[in-house]
């Protein structure tokens, strides 16, 4: 059996819907399941023979490290040391720019109006918290926050640029290769939200120039909700304090000639940012995912979406839809964005026939490796079914 139809029978929401909405959630996987499962099991286990260490004991840690690594593989890390887990997206990019201490008197960073919250909201409250500026763009048609309009207002008080590679509300990718490439000649610090990229296509932040990776599992990971990770480069990790504070393989206290003090052993050591009690349950489905896309192939991944992407991008165009989203790989991941007037009956017809895809500021559909040929034609149905009436 093909690879895809595998791990298609591996979501039962694929079973009960037509499902194109991975890039609001997966949908929940039996083997994310089996995961949690796995974990109290190594838990009774370990606690039984005595294998200290916290929550989830030897087994667990053992886990999260060979995870990390995973995790370098995912993003195009050097080093697990490299790596931290998250409970989201939005915390890992609050890590970088409440904890940054390389921005001084003047300085900004730079973000657009059309970022999902998680980017936009930290950008500002980070700004207010510590007395930068920052400074938010308005993208070519409000909808295309492209390399070249950071780089045109790019100005040296510009210490950091904060951005999702693909956007959450129309599927458009930015290129990071050409960002990067001017933030490191401008010694500028390329901080990315990867939700939206991540399991979906490649990703190579050491070659790209990007400075830190933030993403979360219950996308393209195919993982659950409440675990994510940091990856951030070793010189951007070195300036970066933590925020708050928890005993851990990197950080404790101690008394000192002045008193008692917070030490960190390795301030390139990402374990910094992390609490004393990880969601242990969640760590192991993220594992569960990861694995999932690594033993697939990424690339094989990409090849795959992009070829059920053009059969629903080239169906709308023929029905007289044009979507938002662009049609070349450069500039889209795995969503399609549109909107039609016939929006309502789009909505009820899509509900009837159990089709499950995002109606926000516009209509988007979604891919995953999990979707095959026969999601793509009972969408168009529906959707000439709309249009013809």
């Amino acid at each position: 059996m093909d690879a895809f139809e595998n791990v298609r029978r591996q979501f039962p929401v694929c079973q009960s819907s037509t499902y194109l909405d991975c890039a609001y959630d997966c949908g929940g996987s039996l083997f994310s399941r089996a995961s949690a499962e796995e974990y109290y099991n190594d838990w009774h286990k370990a606690a039984a023979k005595g294998l200290k260490g916290g929550p989830g004991r030897q087994p667990f840690f053992d886990r999260a490290e060979a995870l990390r690594q995973k995790i370098c593989t995912l993003t195009g890390g050097q080093s697990p040391r490299e790596v931290c887990f998250t409970r989201n997206t939005n915390e890992g990019i609050n890590h970088i720019l409440l904890g940054f201490q390389g921005f001084g008197p003047g300085s900004a960073v730079m973000t657009s109006s059309i970022e999902h919250p998680s980017v936009l909201m930290p950008c500002i409250n980070a700004s207010h918290m510590r007395g930068f500026e920052c400074i938010v763009l308005e993208p070519e048609n409000s909808e295309y926050p492209t390399a070249q309009m950071y780089m045109k207002a790019w100005t040296p008080r510009v210490k950091m640029i904060v951005l999702s590679h693909v956007q959450s509300s129309n599927g458009y990718k930015t290129d990071l290769e050409a960002l990067g490439a001017f933030c490191r000649e401008k010694g500028v610090w390329l901080v990315v939200d990867a939700i939206q990229s991540l399991g979906f296509g490649p990703f190579d932040a050491s070659k790209w120039g990007v400075s830190a990776v933030s993403a979360a599992g219950y996308k393209g990971l195919m993982a659950c909700e409440s675990t994510g990770f940091l990856w951030c480069r070793r010189d951007l990790l070195e300036m970066t304090a933590p925020t708050y504070t928890a005993a851990g393989f990197v950080m404790g206290s101690q008394r000192g000639e002045k008193g008692w003090e917070i030490t960190c052993r390795d301030k390139k050591d990402a374990r910094k940012f992390e609490n004393s009690s990880l969601d242990a349950p969640g760590i192991y489905s993220l594992d569960a995912g990861i694995s999932c896309v690594l033993g697939l192939g990424v690339n094989n991944i990409s090849e795959h979406i992009r070829g059920l992407y053009d059969v629903l991008y080239n169906g709308l165009l023929d029905l007289g839809i044009t979507p938002v989203t662009p049609l070349s790989p450069c500039e889209s991941c795995a969503s399609i964005a549109f909107d039609t007037p016939k929006r309502p009956q789009l909505q009820e017809i899509f509900e009837k026939r159990n089709i499950s895809c995002s109606f926000s500021r516009l209509i988007r559909l979604s891919l995953g490796a999990f979707n095959n040929e026969e999601d793509i034609k009972a969408v168009l149905s529906a959707v000439k079914e709309v249009l013809e009436e």
